[in-house]
């Protein structure tokens, strides 16, 4: 079990995403797609760590405004990039320097390139997750960013 906090795109921007994929899907059978309940933004990895107070502080983080585009690959992933104002978020989140926003969609030996643009959405809340292998996501708790309507 691992713990990660995470931004969670809304249900139209995983559908466009879901329905963008669909001709890689059938041309790459042999990926092992990540069902798009799984689509997650990681804004920092915990490990084994205990959830108590790790999303302190992000409550006062302005929701920013973003937009799934391109595509990149690292040791087997394939993961479409994040696009969008995330300084503010990730130095309240105390992420490491090299962190770099994306959303994990496949994964195996040969990877494709994927050429999407995706609708803007605002980020509204941080979710602390806890994985389980074989359970799948349990969102532990949520944290309301803060939005200019507030």
């Amino acid at each position: 079990m691992s713990l990660f906090s995470a931004l969670f795109p809304p249900a139209d921007v995983v559908e466009e995403l879901h329905d963008a994929l669909r001709p890689l899907r059938s041309a790459h059978p042999r990926l092992r797609w990540l069902h798009p309940a799984r689509w997650h933004v990681t804004v920092r990895f915990f490990g084994e760590a205990e959830p108590a107070g790790q999303l302190d502080g992000l409550d006062r983080v302005a929701a920013p405004v973003l937009r799934l585009r391109g595509s990149g690959t690292f040791r087997q992933v394939l993961w479409i990039g994040v696009d969008g104002a995330l300084d503010e978020l990730g130095e309240a989140a105390r992420v490491p320097a090299d962190w770099r926003p994306h959303l994990t969609v496949a994964r195996g030996a040969v990877l494709p390139h994927v050429e999407f643009t995706g609708r803007e959405w605002t980020a509204t809340e941080v979710s602390l997750v806890r994985s389980h292998p074989a359970e799948g996501y349990a969102v532990l708790e949520r944290v309301r960013l803060s939005t200019s309507n507030a």
